[in-house]
């Protein structure tokens, strides 16, 4: 027999009666993760690696350019490639 809707479950809270920003915050407060789904920040789509060998001058100007723009660096290729017409 099923206790569904049984007598086993008198008194108990119902799910709807429940207000999940109080379960929520104490699930932080315990260190439990959510297991919902987080949406990607930088999801671009489908992507190709690339890796190049650059002569140090080049990696230390480029890395330079991208932290005083705040870029990436896939965001710090783009921005050239844009400024250069291509």
């Amino acid at each position: 027999m099923s206790v569904f809707g049984s007598s086993l479950n008198k008194g108990r809270t119902k799910a709807a009666d429940v207000d999940l920003t109080k379960v929520d915050e104490v699930a932080n407060q315990q260190g439990f993760v959510s297991r919902e789904a987080h949406q990607r920040r930088n999801y671009v789509g489908p992507t190709k690696a690339m890796n190049t060998k650059l002569p140090v001058e080049v990696y230390d100007r480029f890395m330079k350019f991208c932290d005083e723009e705040n870029l990436t660096i896939r965001k710090g290729i783009e921005r050239l490639l844009d400024q250069a017409g291509k």
